[in-house]
C-alpha cells in the first residue's frame, strides 16, 4: 500500500464519524416515483465544498438559506429524453440551467457551415455543462459557449458538448456502465442525434476536435478504438483530428480504489468504471497499448494538474504528470496552475489557464479547418463533389486561389486593408453594396483580391469569389461565375444549400444555361429571398477578363432586393466601356471606387519584394543595394515588371552582366516582352525557337489550359518526347510560360497574352488564325488516327491516364474551326477525312465515352458556318475548283449530328460502341449516317418493311388509355404529367416515356401543378384538392374547396409552403402545406377587385388567370376588360395592357387603347406577358416597363420554356409555331391537320408537347436542340451587334397523315405473320419472301382489335371494334420449288354482344371451334356446323385464353392469381389451380427444358388468391413461348397509390398437367427471376432456345436473360439492339411481339418493321 493510500485510510478512520452524518445527509428517505436532482448551497462567502471529487468537477447546484447556511434541496425533473427527441438550440444557445445534462448537444452553431466540429466530454462524476463553469450559478462562465465563438478562428466551428451518466455520488442509481459502454453512447450519439430542427447532426462531414477532462479522455480513446472497424461510424472515426486532454488518468490512478472504499463506508454501490480507472487496470492497459498503434494519426495534447485537489478534510495531487501524458513523440505537453477539478474551470477569459487551452484550440482549427479543406470526411466530400455536379461546377475555386496565392510574399499587401473604401466594405453593415478596386495592369491585383480572401478567412468570415481567367475559355464565361458562386454559398451556409436541392436545379441544365437565367433561379429566387443576420463577402478578380463585364454589371443591379446583406468587391483594370457600366450601376446599388492609378501605393510591396530576391543576386551589398534601388525606381508600380527583372537579373554571373542586363531592361511591359521574344528568336539552336513557337502558340490558343502530359501529346510527331518539358518550358520560352500549381501551362499575364497576340513585328507575331488552323488540323489528325477504336476500349479513365490529349481533341477541334475565320482547302481537306470514313464514328464514341454528346450540336454549327463561309469563298474561285460534293457530304453530316443526339443520345450514353453496328442500321434510309455505314453484308441487325427514308422530328407519342381525351399537360423535373377526363392524372417518365402511375381524383379537376421539385403534385377539383406524391401516387392529403367557385390557376409558392389559386370569383385563396387543416384562406380581399373605370369596359367573370413563375404576381384577362397584372404580397395592380401603336417597331410604346386577351402566360425569366389577342396576334407586354410588341400570327395556345429564351403557339388548323422570345421571330414551324389541345416545354427546353386528341406528342427538331446549345455570346460588343437574322431561321415541316397499325399476329410454326389498322384493313405478310396480301377489309373502317391465328397457321380471325368478325382458311398447295397460297374465307361468326366489345378470341387445336370473349360472357362457335355450341356467363372472364398446350381437349383462361380450364365440348370448367405463394428456396434453380416440376416462385412477388385486390391486378398478356415449353403471362397492377406494376411469371408447360401426388390444392408453380431482372422487363417477348427470356427494357433494348443460368445476373443478362423511341407510341409498343426465329415485329405508324439480329455467337 502507497504513502498516499495509507494516508486516505487514516482519513476515512479518523473522520468516519464526518462521512456517516454526510451519508444522512446525502440519503435522503425513499423517494417518491419522480425524478429528483440533488442541489448542495454553499455558504454566502462562495467557498465551495468537496467531497469525494475525486477526478471529476462535480459542483453541487447551491440555493442560499437567510442565514447563509449551507443546504440541501431536491427539485423534481424530468426524465433524459432520447436521442432522438432531444433538440439542441445553436449559439447562444439555451441557459446552462436549461441544458439536459445526458446526449450531445450543440451549444455553438456558427452562421455559416462549420469548418469543423469541437466536442467537449466530462469526466467522471461530470455534466455537459457544470464541468466547463466556474460557478454553475453565472451562465456566463460557461465558456465552451459564451467565451471560445469570440476568438476569430474557432467562431466558424461548431461546438458540441456530450453528457453521460458517470455520477457515483450518494443517491445516485447503481449502473453497470464501465468506459466501453460510454464510448458506444458516444458513438452513437455522433451518429444518429439531432440538431435543434430536427436535422442530422452529420458529425463526420468535418474534422472533430475532442476536449476531454480526466475520465472523458479515456471515453475518446475508447470510441476512436471500437469505431475503428465499425463501418456505420468510419466517416466520424475518419474525420476524428485531434483530441486535447485535460488530466485524463492515461495509467489510471490510486486513488480510484479509495474511492471506491469510500462509496462502501457511505453505503453506497461501487461503479465499475471507476474500477477501470485504477492504477495498472487491464482495462487501461489494453486501451493504452491498442491506441498507441493508431494514435499517430492524431494531433495530441495533454495538458497536467500542478496543484493539490480538495479530497475531504484532505488535499492531495489526483494525477501526476506521468498519468496525465502518453508520451508520444509528436505529443504536445504542458501543466496548467490548477488542481484536477479547475483544469476546465476558468474565471475569466483573461484566465492563463484559459489562454493556454484556447490557443491550442485556435491553432487545431487553423490547422484542420482553415488550412486543410482536404481534411473533411469523406461524407462531406461526397456531398461537395454531388453539389458541384449539381451545379456544372467542372473546377475548385480553391486551385485557382492556391495558384495566386503563391506569389504572395509575407509583408505585402497589408496596407489594403487599412484602405478607407476596403475598410467601409469590410464592415458588416446590414445592407448590399458594391465597391470597385481598379489599378494599372501587372501591378498585383489578383495577389491582393488572394490576400483580401484569406483576410476574410483568418477572421472567421465565410465568403466567395471568382478569378476570371484570360487563358480559359470556361473561367471567362459569366454563367461559370455565377455557378461556381452559387456552389460555394452551397457549401458555406446550409440553409442556402437545402434550399437549392429543394428547387428544379437538375431541369435547368445549368452548364447550357443562360446567365440570367442561373441569375434569377438561384440567386433572385433562392438566396434573396433568404433573411441571413449576416452578409456574404464576394471577391470577383479580373472582371476585365470576363467575356460579358457589362452583363454581370446589369445582373447587380438587383442586389439591393436580396434580404441577405451582399457585399461584393470587384477588381480590376480600369477601362473606358467599365467605368460607364459601373456608373450605370450607381444609379441603382451603393458603389464605392478605390482607385489607384499612380506608382505608389504598391511601392512598399515591391521594395518587400525586391529585398526578398535581392539576396540571390551575385555580389556584394553595395552592388545588392544598387540594383535594388534601381529596380524599384524603374518599377512605376509594375509589380510584374519588378518580378521579371528579377529573374532576369538573378541569373546573371557576372557585375558586367547585371549592368548590361539594368542598362538593356527597358521600362515598360511591352518594351520587356520585346526584349523577351528577341531572346527566344536569337536563341542559336532553331529547333529551340520552333519548339518556343508551337508552345506559345498552344498556350494561347488552346480552348482550356493543357496539362504538361496534354501538351507533350499535342507537340508530337513534330517535336520529339521531351525528357523534362516542365524544364523545357521554362527554357525556350523565357519568362512567358509558367506551370500553375495544378500542372496546367499557361501565360504568365494577360498583357503578354496581348502583345504576343497584336505585335506588329512579324518575328514575333504569334498569328492566333493560323494558330488555331494548326491546333485544329492536330486535332482532328488525332481522331483520324486507324488506332483510336482499339484505344477506346481501354476506358476513359485508362486514357486520361495514358493519353489525355485525344479527348481534348475529340472536344475541342470545332472550337478551332470556329477561330480560324478562314475556310481553307487544307481545313476542308481535313474534314472530308475525318467524316468520309470510320473516323467520324469513332469520334462520335470518345464522346459517348466521357458523356458529352451535346458536343455533336456545337460541331453542327460550326461546320454551318464553315460551309457558308466556303460558299462565299466559292463565288470568287474557278467553278472547278468549287467541291460542292465535299460541301454537300459535311452539310449532311450537320443535319445527323444533331439527330443523333435527339434520336439516339440516350441509348449512346448506356452503350458507346453501339455508334457502329446499331445506330447506322436504325437511322433514315436518305440519311448520311446510313447511308455511308450501313452494310447489309456485315451488320449484325437487318431492318425490313419499313419506309425509313428520313429523320422525322417526333420523339414519342403517348396515348391515353382507354382513347381517354387530354385536356392539359405539365412537367416538371423527369415527370410527364397529362390530364384526362374524369378527373384522371397519367404520369409518365420523360426520359424513356414509361408508365409511372395514375392519379384518381374522383371528380372533375379544374387544375394542377407539380411542385418546384417535381415529387408532388396538387390537383385542384370541384370540390377537394388533393396533394399528391410523385412519382409514388400516393395520396398525401385532401382539403375542401370553398363552395361555387372554380380554381383556373394553381401554383406552388414561398418554397412550396403555401399554394396559391386563382379563382372564378376573382379571389386569390392560399394553403399552408404545413397546416392544411386551416383550409383555403383569402390572401388579400382587395386583390382583383377593379376601382378604375375605363370607357367601354366591363369587368366579368375572368377568361385567363396565371400566375408568374415564383407566385409574386397573377395576371388576369376578361373580355370586356383589359389584361391586368396584380403583385400578391403588395395587394396592388401593377400594371394593365394597351395594344401597340405599331406592329413593326421592336419597342414600340403602348396606345390608349385595349382589346381582350384570350389567353397568356409569363416569360419566367424576363417577366413579360406572352399573350394572344382575339383577332390574331402575339404579343409580348413588360408590367413594369409598359414594353409591348406585337407580331400578326392566329393562335389558340401558348407556353412558354423555363429558360425564357422560347415560347410556342398553336392554332385551330394545328399548326404549331415556335418562337425565340428576343427576337419575337419563328424558329420553327410544324404543319398538321389535327387540332392542338395543350403545349408544354421540357424542363431543358429540348423539347415540346402538344395534346391531340387522346394522344401527346413529344416533338425535339434541330431547331430546339441547336438553340439549346447556344453559347453564350463571346463579349459585350457582340452582344450589340447581334440581329435577329443571325440567330433565328425558321424550319418548317408537314405532318402526313396515316392509319395507325393496331394490331399483329405471328402465325406459330410458319413465316407468317397479319397486321391490322385503322382503317379497318388487314393485310397477310411472309417474312421469308417479304411479300404481303390483303386478308380482310371491314366494310365500316373501324379500327381492327383482335387477331387470332390457328395452332397450325391454317386459320386467321379477324375483329373490329364494331364487333364484326371475319375467318379465313389459308390452302397452301406445292408446285415444283414454289408454293402458292389461297385464301378462303369462312362463314362470319353470329354472335349476340348485345353492344360489348370482344376482348379476346381463340382457336381449338384443329381449327373447327373458335372460342369469342367479351366483357361477361364467353361463347363458342363452331366453323363447321356454323353455329353456337355453348355459352358461359360469367364476369370473370377478363382473362387471356390459350389453348392447352399438351390437352387438345381443353383451353385456359390466366387470371392475375389464378387459372382456369375449360372443355372445348361444353364449356364445362375443370378445378381451378392457383399460383403458388411460398418463397423460393435458396440455391436451387429451375430446369426449363426438363420435365422435372421442382420450381421456384418469383422472389417478394405476393399474390393475393382470395380475389380481394386492393388495387387493379389483371393480366396484360399471355402466350405459348416460341420454344414451346413454357407459357409466360404478365400482370399489370394499378396500386391504390395508382402505381405501375408488371410482373413476368413463366410456367412450365409440364406442370399444367398434374401429377397423380399433386391435389386440387397443389399450387402452380412458376419459375424464379431475379428481382433486378423483373423491374427491367416492359415488354416481354417469349423465351428462345437454351432458355433465353427475350424481352424489351424500359428504354427499349432487346434483351435476353438465361433463366437456368448459375452465373451472376448480370453475366446471364444481355443487351443485344435497341427500337428507336419515335418509332413506336406508348399504344404501338405493346404489341410488339417475336417470331420463332428470334426476329422482332414492331409498329412503325402504318407500318411492321421486321427487325433480323445476327444470333450467331450469343448461344442460341
Amino acid at each position: 500500500m502507497t504513502a498516499v493510500d495509507m494516508r486516505l485510510n487514516l482519513a476515512l478512520t479518523k473522520n468516519s464519524a464526518f462521512f456517516q452524518r454526510k451519508a444522512r445527509q446525502w440519503c435522503p428517505p425513499p423517494p417518491p416515483p419522480v425524478h429528483y436532482t440533488l442541489v448542495v448551497a454553499s455558504s454566502q462567502d462562495g467557498r465551495k465544498s468537496s467531497v469525494g471529487s475525486i477526478f471529476s468537477d462535480w459542483r453541487r447546484r447551491r440555493s442560499l438559506t437567510p442565514n447563509g447556511a449551507r443546504t440541501t434541496v431536491l427539485r423534481p425533473t424530468e426524465p433524459s429524453p432520447s436521442s432522438s427527441q432531444r433538440r439542441s438550440s445553436p449559439s447562444p444557445g439555451p441557459a446552462p440551467e436549461t441544458l439536459r445534462q445526458l446526449g450531445l448537444h450543440v451549444i455553438h452553431q456558427p452562421g455559416t457551415a462549420p469548418i469543423l466540429d469541437i466536442i467537449f466530454i466530462h469526466g467522471l462524476g461530470g455534466d455537459s455543462q457544470r464541468t466547463w463553469s466556474k460557478d454553475p450559478r453565472d451562465p456566463n462562465l460557461f465558456w465552451p459557449q459564451h467565451w471560445l465563438p469570440l476568438e476569430p478562428e474557432i467562431a466558424r466551428a461548431r461546438i458540441l458538448s456530450f453528457g453521460y451518466n458517470a455520477s457515483f455520488l450518494p443517491g445516485a442509481p447503481r449502473n453497470i456502465y464501465r468506459i466501453g459502454d460510454f464510448a458506444k453512447e458516444l458513438l452513437y450519439e455522433m451518429r444518429f442525434s439531432k440538431d435543434h430542427g430536427g436535422e442530422d447532426l452529420n458529425i463526420g462531414k468535418v474534422p472533430v476536435i475532442f476536449v476531454m477532462h480526466s475520465m472523458g479522455g479515456l471515453v475518446a480513446k475508447k470510441a476512436y478504438l471500437l469505431g475503428q472497424n465499425d463501418e456505420t461510424y468510419k466517416d466520424i472515426i475518419r474525420s476524428i483530428s485531434a483530441m486535447v486532454f485535460l488530466a485524463t488518468p492515461h495509467r489510471g490512478t490510486n486513488l480510484a480504489e479509495v474511492l471506491n472504499r469510500l462509496l462502501t463506508v457511505l453505503f453506497q454501490p461501487t461503479r465499475d468504471f471507476i474500477a477501470d480507472l485504477s492504477k495498472s487496470s487491464p482495462a487501461l492497459e489494453e486501451l493504452n497499448e491498442q491506441f498507441r498503434h493508431i494514435a499517430p494519426k492524431l494531433s495530441i495534447w495533454s495538458f497536467y494538474e500542478t496543484l493539490a485537489t480538495p479530497v475531504g478534510p484532505m488535499k492531495l495531487m489526483v494525477l501526476d504528470k506521468d498519468s496525465s501524458i502518453l508520451g508520444y513523440t509528436k505529443e504536445i505537453s504542458r501543466p496548467l496552475d490548477a488542481d484536477h477539478s479547475g483544469m476546465c474551470k476558468y474565471s475569466s477569459p483573461d484566465d492563463s489557464n484559459y489562454a493556454s487551452v484556447r490557443n491550442a484550440l485556435s491553432s487545431l482549427v487553423k490547422t484542420f479547418g482553415l488550412g486543410r479543406p482536404a481534411a473533411m470526411g469523406t461524407q462531406m466530400s461526397e456531398e461537395i463533389k454531388d453539389l458541384e455536379k449539381l451545379l456544372a461546377v467542372s473546377a475548385s475555386p480553391e486551385e485557382d486561389l492556391n495558384s495566386v496565392r503563391r506569389w504572395w510574399i509575407p509583408g505585402t499587401c497589408d496596407w489594403l486593408l487599412h484602405e478607407p473604401g476596403i475598410r467601409s466594405w469590410l464592415e458588416t453593415k446590414q445592407e448590399s453594396c458594391v465597391t470597385w478596386f481598379c489599378a494599372p495592369p501587372a501591378s498585383g491585383k489578383s495577389t491582393l483580391s488572394a490576400h483580401i480572401i484569406n483576410h476574410l478567412r483568418d477572421s472567421g468570415v465565410a465568403c466567395q469569389y471568382f478569378f476570371f481567367k484570360f487563358d480559359d475559355p470556361s473561367k471567362r464565361r459569366l454563367s461559370t461565375f455565377l455557378r461556381s458562386i452559387a456552389c460555394q454559398i452551397a457549401r458555406d451556409i446550409p440553409t442556402f444549400k437545402r434550399n437549392l436541392t429543394e428547387f428544379p436545379i437538375e431541369e435547368l441544365e445549368l452548364e447550357k444555361a443562360d446567365s440570367s437565367l442561373i441569375w434569377k433561379k438561384l440567386f433572385e429566387s433562392v438566396l434573396f429571398a433568404m433573411d441571413l443576420s449576416f452578409p456574404l463577402y464576394w471577391i470577383v478578380d479580373a472582371l476585365d477578363e470576363s467575356e460579358l463585364p457589362k452583363a454581370l454589371l446589369e445582373l447587380l443591379r438587383s442586389v439591393t432586393s436580396s434580404r441577405t446583406p451582399l457585399r461584393i468587391l470587384i477588381v480590376s483594370r480600369k477601362t473606358e466601356p467599365l467605368s460607364l457600366a459601373f456608373e450605370r450601376l450607381a444609379s441603382s446599388t451603393p458603389l464605392e471606387l478605390v482607385e489607384k492609378d499612380g506608382s505608389e501605393f504598391n511601392s512598399t510591396d515591391i521594395h518587400t519584394l525586391v529585398e526578398k530576391e535581392i539576396k540571390y543576386v551575385r555580389g556584394g551589398d553595395e552592388l545588392r543595394q544598387r540594383v535594388a534601388q534601381t529596380v524599384e525606381s524603374r518599377a512605376q508600380g509594375n509589380f510584374l515588371w519588378a518580378r521579371l527583372v528579377l529573374e532576369d537579373i538573378v541569373n546573371c554571373h557576372s557585375e558586367d552582366a547585371i549592368q548590361e542586363a539594368l542598362s538593356d531592361i527597358p521600362s515598360d511591359m511591352n518594351s520587356l516582352y520585346r526584349r523577351m521574344v528577341l531572346n527566344i528568336l536569337d536563341n542559336p539552336r532553331k529547333a529551340n525557337t520552333a519548339l518556343a513557337k508551337a508552345l506559345l502558340q498552344w498556350t494561347i490558343c488552346a480552348s482550356r489550359l493543357l496539362t504538361l502530359k496534354e501538351l507533350s501529346q499535342a507537340l508530337k510527331p513534330e517535336f520529339p518526347e521531351m525528357l523534362d518539358l516542365r524544364r523545357t518550358i521554362q527554357d525556350v520560352c523565357g519568362h512567358f510560360v509558367i506551370i500553375n500549381n495544378t500542372g496546367q501551362v499557361t501565360l504568365v499575364h494577360q498583357t503578354a497574352r496581348d502583345y504576343l497576340m497584336k505585335s506588329s513585328s512579324k518575328e514575333s507575331f504569334i498569328d492566333p488564325i493560323k494558330g488555331h488552323e494548326e491546333l485544329f488540323l492536330k486535332s482532328v489528325s488525332v481522331l483520324c488516327d486507324q488506332s483510336l477504336r482499339v484505344k477506346l476500349t481501354h476506358g476513359q479513365y485508362s486514357l486520361r491516364s495514358t493519353e489525355p490529349f485525344i479527348f481534348y481533341a475529340a472536344t475541342s477541334w470545332m472550337y478551332h474551326l470556329r477561330n480560324m475565320r478562314i475556310a481553307s482547302d487544307e481545313a476542308l481537306e481535313k474534314l472530308v477525312k475525318l467524316f468520309k470514313n470510320l473516323s467520324v464514328l469513332t469520334w462520335i464514341h470518345a464522346l459517348a465515352i466521357i458523356g458529352h454528346l451535346e458536343i455533336l450540336v456545337k460541331a453542327a454549327k460550326v461546320l454551318t458556318t464553315f460551309i457558308n463561309n466556303r460558299r462565299k469563298l466559292n463565288s470568287t474561285k474557278n467553278p472547278l475548283l468549287h467541291r460542292l460534293s465535299d460541301i454537300d457530304l459535311l452539310e449532311r453530316w450537320t443535319i445527323d449530328l444533331v439527330k443523333l443526339v435527339g434520336k439516339f443520345g440516350r441509348q449512346l450514353m448506356l452503350d458507346p460502341s453501339a455508334i457502329y453496328k446499331l445506330v447506322p442500321p436504325l437511322c433514315p434510309e436518305h440519311s448520311i449516317l446510313y447511308q455511308q455505314f450501313y452494310r447489309p453484308d456485315s451488320t449484325e441487325m437487318v431492318i425490313k418493311g419499313i419506309s425509313n427514308t428520313s429523320w422525322n422530328d417526333n420523339l414519342a407519342k403517348i396515348a391515353l388509355p382507354n382513347g381517354g381525351q387530354a385536356w392539359n399537360v405539365t412537367c416538371a423535373a423527369h415527370n410527364l404529367a397529362i390530364l384526362g377526363s374524369n378527373g384522371t392524372v397519367y404520369l409518365w417518365n420523360s426520359s424513356n416515356f414509361t408508365e409511372l402511375c395514375t392519379l384518381q381524383h374522383q371528380e372533375p379537376i379544374t387544375t394542377f401543378c407539380f411542385n418546384n421539385k417535381g415529387n408532388k403534385m396538387v390537383t385542384y377539383g370541384l370540390r377537394n384538392t388533393k396533394f399528391w406524391s410523385v412519382p409514388s401516387g400516393q395520396l398525401l392529403s385532401c382539403t375542401p374547396n370553398p363552395a361555387d367557385t372554380k380554381a383556373m390557376s394553381i401554383i406552388f409558392a414561398k418554397n412550396d409552403a403555401k399554394v396559391l389559386t386563382g379563382s372564378d370569383d376573382r379571389v386569390i385563396r392560399y394553403l399552408h402545406t404545413n397546416n392544411l387543416e386551416a383550409g383555403w384562406q383569402t390572401l388579400k380581399n382587395s386583390l382583383l377587385k377593379e376601382s378604375s373605370q375605363i370607357e367601354g369596359t366591363v369587368i366579368n367573370s375572368p377568361m385567363c388567370m396565371v400566375f408568374n413563375g415564383d407566385g409574386t404576381q397573377i395576371g388576369v384577362s376578361y373580355r370586356g376588360f383589359p389584361l391586368s397584372v396584380w403583385a400578391l404580397d403588395e395587394g396592388y395592380c401593377v400594371g394593365r395592357c394597351k395594344r401597340a401603336k405599331s406592329f413593326r417597331s421592336d419597342k414600340a410604346r403602348p396606345s390608349s387603347s385595349w382589346f381582350a386577351v384570350d389567353r397568356f402566360t409569363w416569360n419566367p425569366v424576363s417577366g413579360h406577358i406572352i399573350g394572344l389577342y382575339r383577332d390574331g396576334c402575339v404579343f409580348r407586354w413588360h408590367p413594369v416597363t409598359d414594353e409591348n410588341q406585337e407580331a400578326q400570327s392566329a393562335a389558340d395556345e401558348v407556353a412558354a420554356s423555363s429558360d425564357g429564351r422560347l415560347f410556342v403557339t398553336s392554332n385551330s388548323d394545328g399548326t404549331v409555331r415556335v418562337w425565340n422570345f428576343a427576337y419575337f421571330t419563328v424558329i420553327y414551324q410544324l404543319s398538321s391537320a389535327d387540332l392542338v389541345t395543350g403545349l408544354a416545354f421540357s424542363p431543358d427546353c429540348r423539347r415540346f408537347y402538344d395534346l391531340r386528341g387522346c394522344s401527346v406528342n413529344a416533338w425535339e427538331p434541330n431547331s430546339l436542340i441547336r438553340f439549346s446549345e447556344t453559347e453564350e455570346l463571346i463579349n459585350d460588343a457582340a452582344s450589340e451587334d447581334q440581329s435577329p437574322t443571325s440567330i433565328s431561321h425558321t424550319s418548317e415541316v408537314s405532318l402526313v397523315q396515316y392509319e395507325a397499325v393496331t394490331v399483329v399476329a405471328v402465325a406459330r410454326g410458319s413465316t407468317w405473320y397479319c397486321v391490322g389498322n385503322e382503317e379497318g384493313v388487314v393485310d397477310l405478310f411472309d417474312a421469308r419472301t417479304e411479300g404481303s396480301i390483303l386478308l380482310f377489309r371491314f366494310l365500316n373502317f373501324l379500327s381492327v382489335s383482335h387477331l387470332a391465328w390457328s395452332h397450325d397457321a391454317t386459320h386467321v380471325v379477324a375483329a373490329d371494334l364494331g364487333g364484326d368478325i371475319y375467318v379465313k382458311r389459308l390452302v397452301t398447295s406445292q408446285a415444283g420449288a414454289n408454293s402458292t397460297t389461297e385464301l378462303k374465307s369462312l362463314a362470319s361468326p353470329k354472335i349476340d354482344l348485345d353492344g360489348r366489345g370482344i376482348h379476346s378470341m381463340l382457336f381449338n387445336s384443329d381449327s373447327t371451334l373458335l372460342l369469342i370473349i367479351c366483357e361477361d360472357r364467353g361463347q363458342i362457335w363452331s366453323l363447321n356446323d356454323e353455329t353456337i355450341i355453348a355459352t358461359l356467363f360469367d364476369r370473370d372472364m377478363n382473362r387471356k385464353w390459350l389453348q392447352h398446350p399438351t390437352q387438345n381437349s381443353t383451353f385456359l383462361g390466366f387470371g392475375a392469381t389464378d387459372l382456369r380450364v375449360f372443355r372445348w365440348q361444353d364449356f364445362s370448367e375443370q378445378p381451378c389451380l392457383c399460383f403458388q405463394q411460398d418463397h423460393p428456396r435458396l440455391n436451387s434453380h429451375m430446369n426449363l427444358d426438363s420435365t422435372d416440376n421442382h420450381t421456384l416462385d418469383l422472389a417478394e412477388l405476393s399474390l393475393r388468391t382470395n380475389g380481394k385486390h386492393d388495387s387493379n391486378l389483371v393480366v396484360n398478356r399471355a402466350m405459348l413461348t416460341q420454344d414451346g415449353r413454357h407459357i409466360l403471362i404478365q400482370t399489370k397492377e394499378t396500386t391504390s397509390r395508382g402505381q405501375i406494376i408488371k410482373r413476368v411469371l413463366v410456367f412450365n408447360v409440364s406442370s399444367l398437367v398434374p401429377d397423380e401426388e399433386d391435389t386440387l390444392s397443389t399450387p402452380l408453380r412458376y419459375a424464379y427471376i431475379p428481382p433486378d431482372i423483373l423491374s427491367r422487363i416492359d415488354i416481354p417477348l417469349g423465351i428462345l432456345p437454351g432458355s433465353r427470356l427475350a424481352f424489351l427494357n424500359r428504354d427499349l433494348w432487346f434483351c435476353t436473360f438465361r433463366l437456368d443460368s448459375t452465373h451472376k445476373y448480370d453475366e446471364a443478362l444481355q443487351q443485344h439492339y435497341f427500337i428507336p423511341r419515335d418509332w413506336t407510341s406508348t399504344e404501338s409498343v405493346e404489341q410488339c411481339c417475336m417470331m420463332e426465329d428470334g426476329s422482332l415485329l414492331c409498329p412503325r405508324n402504318n407500318e411492321v418493321a421486321l427487325i433480323k439480329f445476327n444470333w450467331e455467337g450469343f448461344g442460341f
